[in-house]
């Protein structure tokens, strides 16, 4: 008797992959295209170019082309299959959204990370976990892809985003020049500035002495090193317990605040009334919830705390700034209010400064667009904040004139990155979170402008249509004064 032979998961996923084309074919009403084509000086323009094909990116172009809006063009800088921070920066095992958040799949059950899962490990697999691995989480995002089916070019990175009222130009880093109706910038948490080293350290140490927590790098640097993190939030215990896999002395991480949060508000917002009315709230109240958004505000990876807490050369220090570094021989000198230590190295687990001006390609939205700081002042208790530099979008994402008439075209730019947070009521457009509720909203946003701006060409568009609704045998055209076979039979 033959024993059963298994499917191999290449081809359960190819079964799988099968199956949701299906349920996008059944569901394809409405998806043709739609948008008539423009061109400027003899260039064709593109309806929409996205700035960055990680999951923000591939989950907004596919549900355009679900909407009939297929001249789409992905840009990224990084190589195919390694868009996004899964497979270059990011450290955590899982990813920190809980399993059960939709909204990639764009509603078709096949396409969605538990289908992908069980094909790939199976049902108990997937009841096991709370959250999806990492690496699971980015190879998901790659089978993704080839269904979706879009046009991306990998290894392009912009270098300038150029607008006025007809259209927006890209300059690419390779001197092409790129024509679109609108633009997305689908580029992570950095997209709107850089990773923050704290400039005490970046001034006083040489550079092969400190990372930022997010900078690519060989753990294997760390074995036998006593290592220092500066920062207590998912990236700096992400750092502590990549650098003790990998044989470090021993890491000790400093804090400020005199106790580790541990309240998980981002969970806390996620129901469909704040993930799709956040961007209607006050700018009063959508201050105050960024309070809870940003920084130590929510409790670390619970993977990465307790894997940190099971190695007994790990040691956290709470109340405990750094007030100076210095090089002292060949150690890191760090003074603290509770006492000095030395290390080999040091990581800066100190987030993202948001600074358009800082980023070439967004150099011109940072001198036209409005920002917080010209629509809010804060309450007069709060110090100075580098929140007010967040551009102060519409509820479409879309960047806005700083002065009426000073920059047309400007809204032809949506911010679809870690820049939205603090205008769509707290909820950061890099979270998985988004997908379900931002990602409509976007293309919502992205739609209505194609469709109106064609409304001048509609009715000629209509009047020019030919295409028979019946095909009249070629013996009773004359019956019905139809020679021509593409004739149509106008209403009376």
């Amino acid at each position: 008797m033959n024993a059963l032979v298994m499917p191999s998961v290449a081809q359960r996923l190819a079964a799988l992959a099968d199956q949701a084309r299906a349920e996008m074919a059944m569901l394809s009403f409405a998806t043709k295209p739609w948008v008539l084509p423009k061109t400027v000086d003899g260039q064709p323009v593109r309806d929409v170019v996205i700035i960055g094909a990680g999951q923000n990116g591939l989950v907004a172009a596919h549900a355009l082309k679900r909407r009939g809006v297929t001249n789409v063009l992905l840009l990224d800088r990084n190589p195919k299959g390694f868009e996004g921070v899964w497979e270059t920066y990011a450290r955590n095992y899982e990813i920190r959204s809980p399993k059960d958040i939709t909204g990639a799949d764009l509603g078709y059950p096949s396409l969605s990370i538990e289908s992908f899962f069980k094909a790939k490990h199976g049902a108990v697999a997937w009841d096991r976990i709370e959250r999806v691995p990492r690496t699971d989480w980015m190879h998901y995002l790659r089978w993704y892809r080839e269904i979706a089916d879009l046009e991306i070019e990998n290894e392009v990175g912009v270098s300038d985003i150029d607008f006025d009222a007809d259209v927006v130009r890209l300059t690419t880093d390779d001197g092409r020049t790129i024509l679109a109706r609108q633009v997305v910038l689908a580029t992570g948490m950095e997209g709107g500035g850089a990773w923050n080293v704290a400039p005490f350290i970046a001034a006083a140490l040489p550079p092969e002495r400190y990372n930022h927590s997010c900078d690519p790098y060989d753990p294997a640097r760390f074995a036998g090193l006593a290592v220092g993190v500066l920062g207590a939030g998912a990236s700096a215990f992400d750092a502590t317990v990549t650098a003790l896999d990998a044989g470090a002395k021993s890491v000790d991480m400093f804090m400020r605040r005199p106790q580790l949060p541990m309240i998980d508000a981002a969970r806390e917002v996620e129901t469909a009334g704040q993930l799709f009315h956040g961007c209607e709230l006050s700018d009063v109240t959508k201050w105050e919830l960024s309070r809870f958004m940003v920084g130590l505000s929510q409790s670390p990876a619970e993977h990465h705390f307790f894997r940190a807490l099971a190695f007994a050369n790990y040691r956290a220090h709470v109340g405990s700034p750094w007030t100076r570094v210095a090089m002292e021989g060949d150690k890191v000198r760090v003074e603290t209010p509770k006492g000095v230590f030395h290390f080999d190295h040091v990581i800066s687990a100190t987030g993202v400064t948001v600074d358009m001006a800082s980023r070439p390609e967004l150099a011109r939205l940072a001198q036209k667009a409005l920002l917080w700081r010209h629509r809010f002042t804060p309450p007069e208790a709060d110090p100075p904040q580098a929140k007010l530099n967040f551009p102060y979008l519409d509820r479409e994402y879309r960047f806005q004139e700083r002065e009426a008439g000073s920059a047309p075209g400007i809204d032809r730019v949506y911010a679809f990155n870690a820049l939205a947070t603090l205008s769509m009521g707290g909820m950061s457009a890099v979270s998985i979170s988004c997908h379900k509720y931002g990602v409509p909203r976007l293309v919502n946003g992205i739609t209505g402008r194609l469709f109106l701006e064609q409304e001048d060409r509609l009715i000629d568009h209509f009047q020019n249509y030919r295409t028979p609704g019946i095909a009249v045998p070629e013996h009773a055209r004359a019956m019905f004064g139809l020679a021509d076979p593409h004739a149509q039979v106008a209403a009376e």
